[in-house]
């Protein structure tokens, strides 16, 4: 029996709202399984329960568990105690079942097991009218034309006369006439809008907006002051002052600067030492100066002389001064809170700085007017909107809608995975959701995650949310806390390195406004004394000496255990390169998961290049790009020589230098060849779609004979497809926008077959497990925040409130609030590093490896170590792991050695480079295109209804594919889609009732789950796959219903088909099918071998309606005679 055995019984009781802490390996997701089943058998209908995650893959694992453990308990019990508390749980659901006639393993749709993204647009497409949408708008994944549109439009009314007008010219006058600036701030504002626009649009607080938010500041300020009161005491918070008197006396006669001056003069007027109000502010911070030193450190100052305020001639004084420095020194914590005082704002705005931030509050609604407008144009929302949109769907809770009431009577039960990752707007929906609920009446909350794992900020996920859930609840609910302890994953080497390390990694209290958790223990479920944490210390090296450990490891894991897999983890992707390449130059198997973005790709770089410079004329930086470009390579000289040329229009430019022979002579003839495709290509522009202009250009070129690698094709093909997203009538508007686009895609990873090492992002581990796991760079630093043009932040506790700064006026200081929000937000990130971390460490099962390197300074030949930098992890770990470099420094060298930087190859094609023949003539028949859909079976009779299902059957998986929601779609929309296809109106309804079927089979299904990607496992998926190619000289095009790589790296081309069979002979009629369509996936399987000649391909039907798989033999020998 666990230790926490008593905790995880108590979780099941299905009349308590509970708040679970579950660290991690603690088995969340198999107890909210458990949770889940115990109330799936008392409620009247399983509707009745509403299950919500952050992921599709965690709303799939869910519902696949279920559905699971419902197919087990038809078999006999488990014999092991644990899986046969699940066995008797689903034991009891399928008798509900039974009495109910819910049929749940035919009809897994009913489980309410959505995403909250699923939810809010389920909730918004409900009641258009209420939530504004009117027809439902459809989500984009590229809202940000959108934002820019808005911000455009907004600032499109400077000089109107209006007072619109007026706020815009506030704030073009504060960001130093820079309105392409203000565009570009605006449109981030909008991206975040559902952070800051209940505030500033609250009606009641409009009026008096100044005063709330400076009664917010002062809370602030005065809860500051309070602890550092209580910090201190009376008897040495007046010490210090009279301390602080008595310098100010000797001070005041001397040069002093005008701020100084006026601190030290209000501490010499005070009848007392300063209290806990906002108005005792400035004697604080005339304390500060005299405690601490003028550096950004916070270092005390360590002795006083009468520069500080304490002449000779009075050593009594100096010693009592000296006497509460080093009290002060002894008391980190309290100091610390002393120093944050310098950077503690006015408990008022500013004259100055309310102008600015009034004009940016009176405008920020009216440029969220202008993106609804820019929405309803297109038809389109991004996902903020459409969370917007399901709240006012829900009223508010004092004036709940008729949609709210509705889900007040029906839902009995909510559970609420990850819940340390909710954002405000997140959980403003769960309060509206449960408005109506009170404690006892039967109806029970239900939320489950570790605050230790809240590492999603950037996502606006507030740790501090769980925080005061476990203390205050919600609404009238009140949750009971539980802690889970006991770790099912690591061995306890790992775990009590963990117990061990993490409490001085993490903050010693749970503080929901600094965003600070405190560690909580787990106790090794498993048991062996194998595996270690062993630290990997370097001191004045490379990050080459770094990179070859991590290979050293890597090598040496995979010796030692056969079958284990490797997790290296890094917090950037820009950590990754180097590691990289000496795993490929060992002959290490290695698979990146989602680590470079697509625009880093030398191919893409190359695509964007040609892609501007055939757009625009003018770009003579794309023009050089495209000369230097593999496919052309001129050299710096033959560059520098075209660039002198007073051409404008660098394409000119290139015709005079062809005319005048002044390049080399490689160079002439290099360029004489790419000017003469380039000129025949912009020769073609507005004849093609932009994708084939720019495709047919690159090819010509010889771009794709410069690549190396199958993942390169895959790159720019990737590249080709974004063109196509964004063309307009033939042509490119905006060059950035296609540059954002590609920031959100990444390039193909390095995969071979069946790698056991792995290279992801923390992010990215997260959930997942290794036997073996290795932090390399400990020691880098966090990224900087950008700026933005309005900060704000809710402060937690008793009063709350918001608190808004505008961007620093240019030319100025900067604003004061605006910095303090800032450094407020660092530290939270830095906060937040340290979770991390802690991630990173417990995806370990075995063993852990962490990597870092400081850097030492040679004092008198003995090196002296520096430590790492503040915020990084290193530092957050440097008093368990410092004793490690403390050993390695003797032997380390005096300085670190310069890197020398890799010798620059220009690589390019040959010279005498051509386009490859084809290798024998192509006879292409009178009928050159052939189309394998059209070629059907001569004994396919179905009928036009039956085949019109077959395609919205088609059509509906391949959406569950790609989109958030995995649930199928509901009846009414299907019924619309099979009347717009044209069948008859008497035969919709059992059209619909196939497909319905078709789709909860597949989702019942393991297999069915595992061919959509729904479970994991799979990669390099795609739905409706079109490829074309020559297959025994015919041109040949189909469309592929599904096809990915699974685990073993082998692809499978799939087949849907929706075909049925009553009666007896299921497996011939099967077999018979399979020899039908035989020929037609041999095809599809060698068209997939010609885009991926490297891979193993097997091909196989699946059939929906019936839940049953056939895998297709595949020719080997008629496959290479198509091929060759």
């Amino acid at each position: 029996m666990t230790s926490d055995a008593s905790a995880r019984a108590a979780a099941l009781d299905p009349q308590r709202s509970f708040i679970v802490q579950a660290p991690a390996g603690s088995g969340k997701t198999e107890l909210l399984t458990q949770r889940y089943l115990r109330l799936l058998a008392t409620v009247e209908s399983p509707e009745q329960i509403l299950a919500i995650t952050f992921t599709r893959k965690a709303a799939a694992e869910m519902r696949s568990r279920i559905l699971l453990a419902l197919d087990a308990a038809q078999g006999a019990p488990p014999e092991s105690p644990h899986k046969r508390s699940t066995w008797e749980l689903a034991r009891a659901v399928r008798n509900t079942d039974a009495r109910h006639g819910w049929r749940l393993t035919e009809h897994p749709a009913r489980l309410r097991i959505q995403t909250i993204d699923a939810l809010n647009a389920s909730l918004a497409r409900r009641l258009p009218v209420l939530a504004g949408t009117g027809a439902a708008l459809e989500p984009t994944t590229d809202p940000r034309p959108f934002y820019d549109a808005a911000g455009q439009r907004l600032v499109e009314r400077l000089g109107d006369n209006s007072a619109v007008a007026e706020r815009l010219e506030v704030l073009v006058v504060h960001l130093g006439n820079r309105v392409d600036r203000l565009v570009e701030l605006l449109s981030d504002l909008l991206a975040k809008r559902d952070q800051w626009l209940h505030p500033i649009v609250n009606a009641n607080a409009r009026e008096n907006l100044r005063f709330v938010l400076e009664s917010t500041l002062k809370r602030i300020v005065e809860r500051h002051l309070t602890l550092l009161c209580e910090g201190l005491g009376d008897v040495r918070r007046r010490e210090l002052f009279d301390l602080l008197q008595y310098a100010a006396g000797n001070l005041l006669g001397g040069d002093l600067d005008p701020v100084r001056r006026a601190l030290l003069e209000s501490c010499l007027s005070r009848p007392a030492a300063p209290d806990a109000t906002s108005e005792s502010l400035d004697a604080w911070r005339a304390l500060v100066a005299m405690l601490f030193k003028k550096n950004t450190k916070g270092e005390l100052y360590e002795t006083v002389t009468k520069v500080h305020g304490f002449p000779t001639t009075n050593r009594d004084r100096k010693e009592q001064m000296l006497s509460a420095l080093r009290w002060l020194g002894t008391h980190p914590a309290l100091c610390e809170r002393l120093f944050e005082l310098r950077t503690l704002p006015d408990a008022t705005y500013s004259d100055e700085q309310w102008r600015a931030l009034q004009a940016l509050l009176d405008l920020l609604p009216v440029a969220v007017a202008e993106l609804q407008l820019e929405f309803q144009g297109q038809g389109k929302a991004d996902y903020v909107e459409v969370a917007l949109r399901a709240l006012r769907a829900l009223g508010t809770p004092d004036e709940p809608t008729d949609l709210a009431l509705a889900f007040d009577y029906r839902l009995q039960h909510i559970l609420v995975d990850e819940f340390q990752d909710t954002s405000f707007a997140q959980l403003d929906l769960l309060e509206r959701l449960t408005g109506g609920w009170q404690q006892g009446d039967g109806r029970t909350l239900f939320c489950v995650g570790d605050p230790m794992q809240s590492i999603y900020r950037f996502r606006q996920a507030e740790v501090g949310l769980f925080i005061g859930l476990q203390q205050k609840g919600l609404g009238h609910l009140q949750l009971e806390p539980l802690r889970l302890e006991a770790n099912f994953r690591s061995l306890p080497v790992i775990v009590n390195w963990v117990n061990t390390t993490f409490p001085d990694v993490l903050a010693p209290e749970n503080d929901a406004e600094q965003g600070a958790v405190r560690y909580s223990a787990s106790t090794a479920a498993l048991a062996g004394d194998a595996g270690g944490v062993h630290v990997h210390a370097f001191v004045n090296t490379d990050p080459r000496a770094e990179a070859q450990k991590v290979t050293s490891i890597v090598r040496d894991s995979l010796q030692q255990d056969l079958e284990g897999r490797i997790a290296i983890l890094v917090t950037a992707r820009t950590h990754v390169e180097l590691i990289a390449q000496h795993l490929a130059a060992a002959g290490v198997e290695f698979r990146a998961v989602e680590i470079e973005q697509l625009r880093e790709r030398p191919v893409v770089q190359d695509l964007i290049a040609l892609t501007r410079a055939l757009v625009h004329l003018a770009d003579r930086t794309a023009w050089f790009a495209v000369l230097r470009a593999p496919w052309c390579g001129l050299t710096l000289a033959d560059l520098h020589a075209l660039a002198a040329h007073g051409s404008f229009v660098l394409e000119e430019g290139i015709r005079a230098e062809l005319d005048a022979g002044s390049l080399s002579e490689n160079g002439q003839s290099r360029l004489s060849r790419v000017h003469e495709i380039l000129s025949a290509a912009l020769q073609e522009r507005g004849r093609w779609p932009l994708r084939i202009w720019v495709e047919r250009t690159w090819n010509a070129l010889g771009g794709p004979a410069t690549l190396s690698r199958q993942s390169d094709l895959d790159d720019a093909q990737s590249f080709f497809g974004r063109l196509d997203d964004i063309e307009v009538a033939g042509d490119l508007e905006d060059v950035a926008r296609l540059e954002e686009q590609l920031d959100r895609l990444f390039a193909s990873g390095q995969t071979h077959g069946d790698a056991r090492v792995e290279i992801m992002t923390i992010h990215a581990a997260k959930g997942l497990e290794f036997e073996t796991v290795i932090l390399p760079g400990l020691q880098r630093q966090m990224r900087t925040e950008d700026r933005e043009l309005l900060r704000w932040t809710r402060i937690a506790g008793e009063g709350g409130g918001m608190v808004f700064a505008p961007v620093k006026a240019e030319g100025s200081e900067g604003d004061p609030v605006y910095r303090w929000i800032e450094l407020l937000e660092r530290q939270r990130i830095i906060r937040e590093r340290g979770r991390l971390l802690y991630v990173a460490a417990t995806r370990a099962k075995h063993s852990l490896h962490l990597l870092g390197t400081v850097q030492a300074r040679d004092r008198g030949g003995e090196l002296t170590l520096r430590e790492p930098t503040k915020g990084s992890m290193l530092r957050m770990l440097w008093h368990a792991v410092a004793p490690y470099f403390d050993a390695e420094a003797p032997s380390a060298p005096a300085s670190s050695p310069a890197s020398a930087a890799p010798m620059q190859q220009l690589h390019r094609v040959p010279l005498d480079w051509t386009p490859p023949a084809a290798e024998k003539p192509l006879h292409v028949t009178a009928a050159p295109i052939v189309d394998l859909e059209a070629e059907r079976p001569i004994f396919d009779w179905v009928s036009e209804t039956s085949r019109h299902v077959g395609t919205l059957v088609h059509r509906e998986l391949e959406r569950m594919c790609t989109s958030s929601d995995s649930a199928p779609a509901s009846r009414s929309r299907l019924l619309l889609e099979l009347a717009e296809l044209g069948v008859p109106p008497d035969r919709c309804e059992s059209g619909s009732d196939r497909v319905i079927a078709a789709l909860q089979h597949t989702l019942s299904d393991k297999r069915g789950r595992w061919v959509l990607g729904l479970d994991g496992g799979i990669q390099d998926a795609a739905s409706e796959l079109a490829l074309s190619g020559v297959l025994a000289g015919s041109i040949v095009e189909g469309i592929i219903d599904r096809t990915f790589v699974d685990e073993q790296g082998t692809r499978w081309v799939i087949d849907f088909k929706t075909s049925t069979h009553e009666g007896g002979g299921r497996s011939a009629f099967l077999d018979e099918e399979v020899a039908r369509y035989r020929h037609q996936l041999l095809r599809y399987a060698s068209l997939m071998r010609l885009y991926r000649p490297k891979q193993t391909v097997r091909a196989a039907l699946y059939f929906p309606l019936m839940r049953e798989w056939r895998e297709v033999p595949l020719d080997e020998k008629r496959q290479l005679d198509w091929l060759t």
